[in-house]
Parts: C-alpha cells; structure tokens; sequence
C-alpha cells in the first residue's frame, strides 16, 4: 500500500471517531438537557404548589384578621351598650320615687310655711331630674291634646271627645334611658262617641228630606 493511500485510510478514520465522539457528547448534552428539563419541571411545580399553599395561609390570615376585627367591634360594642346601660334597673327603682314627688307636688299648698317646705322639695326634685337627664334618662310628659303614641304611651282608660286617639290627661310620666324603655306614659285618651241607631236614623232622614228639598227647587 502506497504512502498515500494509508494517508486517506488514516484521515477517514480519524473523521470516524471524531463523528463517533461528536455524538457520544451530543447524547451526554442531550441526556443532561433533559435532565435539567425535568429537574426545573419539578422546582417549577415545588414553586406552583408552595404557592398556592402560601396563598392559602393568607386567605386562612386574613379569615382570621377579620372575625378578629368583628369580633372586638362586637366586643366594643357590647361594652358601649352595657355603659349606656348598665344603670337601667337603678333607674326603674328610683321611678316609683320620681312617682311620689309628682303626687306630692300636684297640688299648690296654700299655707305659707307648707309652700317653704314645699319649694325646698321642688328644689330637690329638679335637681334630682337634672341629673338623671345628664345620664341619659328623659322624660315622657304627653300634653293635653297629643296624639296618642302606643310607641311610649299606654291607655289605660278612655273619655268622650271630638276626635279618636288624643291624650287627655297623663297621670304617670314614662321615661327612657337612650333608646331603652322603661317605663310608658299612662294616658287617658279621648274616643268619639258612637252614634246611637235612633240618632243614626234622625240624620238617615233628615238627609233624605233635604235632598228632596232640592229636586223640588229644581
């Protein structure tokens, strides 16, 4: 064999294992690519699911923060009503007091040293009004001639009047502490008078004789 054949044979072969080598490290790239790929698949899908895991520890905080939030509004509130309120039943006892004071005051004295006494009594009471106003506390006194409001009023009797449902006398004050009832004012109410059937008959005819009247004139 000539020196320059065993030249080619030997440059083909060299060509050979550098094509051979070329796809071995083709399939090393190709086999650690894909190994890349699934190991970034996998930190991507860890990525995706602590996510959402994070997103639900968030969802589950702010759950929480806010029935927290309305839970003290609640408590807040509750306590604001138990201040307002808390002196409701001192209240109701000292009514039948305030009761006596009215009963006792109705009446103008006419000796003069009864009216001194007096006086010192109207004193006390004003002052003791005044300060159940500052707690809260206010007084129903309907006059002569309201609408009756069964609201803050209870009838407890009724007389004759011109008209249905108007007060015509209050015999006990009712009062209120805020936006608590304690006690209604008691009324006693005017009603119209029902019209017996004879008077009913007197105005069926008189009614009867002036429409007469008129067609006659026509």
């Amino acid at each position: 064999m000539s020196e320059e054949k065993k030249e080619t044979q030997k440059e083909k072969e060299n060509e050979s294992t550098e094509e051979i080598d070329y796809k071995n490290e083709y399939e090393v790239l190709k086999k650690q690519l894909d190994e890349l790929n699934k190991n970034y698949e996998d930190v991507l899908k860890v990525s995706k699911d602590k996510e959402n895991e994070a997103k639900q520890w968030e969802n589950k905080y702010y759950t929480v923060y806010a029935d927290m939030a309305n839970t003290r509004k609640q408590v807040e509130k509750e306590n604001q009503e138990f201040k307002r309120y808390a002196i409701s039943s001192t209240i109701q006892e000292l009514i039948p007091v305030l009761d006596s004071f009215d009963m006792a005051l109705k009446n103008e004295p006419q000796d003069e040293k009864v009216k001194n006494y007096v006086a010192g009594f109207k004193m006390i009471h004003s002052k003791f009004l005044n300060s159940l106003k500052q707690l809260g506390v206010e007084i129903i006194n309907p006059q002569i001639g309201d609408e009756f409001n069964p609201h803050l009023m209870e009838a407890f009797s009724t007389i004759e009047g011109e008209q249905d449902n108007l007060v015509a006398e209050t015999f006990l004050k009712g009062y209120k502490l805020h936006e608590h009832l304690l006690r209604s004012a008691g009324v006693i109410i005017t009603k119209k008078p029902v019209e017996t059937n004879e008077s009913q008959k007197i105005d069926e005819d008189k009614k009867s004789m002036d429409e007469n009247t008129t067609k006659e004139d026509k």
